[in-house]
């Protein structure tokens, strides 16, 4: 097995993949709390055996992170427990050793870990085809590729940071349940706070995907996370949503750092 972690800014998630890349099980927690890497260990042991996999089994582990601070729980975890020193997703891997992400040579050398495996799962899956990327995380991040080429992209705040960001800073404003609204004629403030958030982010994610479309005509729009899910299905300009385009990226970022050097077919 491969043991891959998909480290955001709110949850973390264990996946257990197979040797052929399909997933076997998942669970999150989440990424405030406090944990050693005995703590997690008992924690994977345990879901494992819940799900009768066999953790000694695992073979390599891959960490995709945007949270620095607690990356160095997952080498004395994997270092400890399996024998093992893991690979982490990061821009200087892919460049120097796979390459299948060209990064213009006068942009930031800042891209995420989650943006990085977000595009190596959407280039597996469609790979002759200029691809508009839109994650709905902790910020909804817009990445556009051509030609196995990194062209650049935008971030805005994420759909639960702004609820949240609503609650947190007013006195009299409740934290709501993301749903689509009936109407845009909110009548309490809780309706009218939901219409906001969603028809302000449909109308935005619309903008930005016409402006997409100025400089990339035929780009195909995927979209994938959590809160993603509603909204693409209201928006037409949008073509695809993967629910799992991350963990799939993660997989395909081991699959080309490990198997295609052994392996003639990969």
């Amino acid at each position: 097995m491969i043991l891959g972690f998909d480290i955001g800014n709110t949850h973390i998630i264990p996946i257990f993949f197979n040797k052929n890349g399909n997933i076997l099980a998942t669970f999150r927690i989440p990424t405030h709390l406090e944990f050693t890497e005995d703590t997690f260990f008992i924690m994977l042991n345990e879901f494992a055996k819940s799900k009768n996999l066999e953790i000694s089994n695992i073979k390599n582990i891959i960490v995709s992170s945007v949270v620095s601070n607690i990356n160095e729980n997952f080498t004395r975890l994997g270092k400890k427990y399996f024998d093992i020193d893991p690979t982490f997703v990061t821009l200087e891997n892919v460049e120097n050793k796979i390459k299948e992400i060209k990064i213009l040579p006068n942009m930031e050398r800042g891209l995420g870990a989650d943006r990085i495996v977000d595009i190596l799962a959407a280039k597996k899956l469609y790979p002759e085809k200029e691809l508009l990327i839109i994650d709905f995380g902790t910020a909804t991040t817009f990445d556009m590729i051509k030609d196995s080429t990194y062209m650049g992209g935008c971030i805005m705040p994420g759909i639960a940071l702004s609820i949240n960001a609503l609650f947190s800073n007013t006195a009299a404003l409740p934290k709501i349940e993301f749903t689509e609204p009936e109407t845009v004629l909110g009548i309490n403030t809780v309706s009218q706070i939901n219409a906001g958030i969603f028809y302000g982010n449909v109308g935005s994610i619309k903008e930005l995907i016409l402006q997409y479309k100025k400089f990339f005509p035929n780009a195909y729009v995927i979209t994938t996370g959590g809160q993603g899910q509603k909204i693409s299905e209201y928006i037409e300009e949008i073509d695809e949503y993967v629910p799992k385009l991350g963990e799939i990226g993660i997989f395909e970022f081991y699959r080309l750092n490990f198997l295609r050097k052994n392996s003639d077919e990969i």
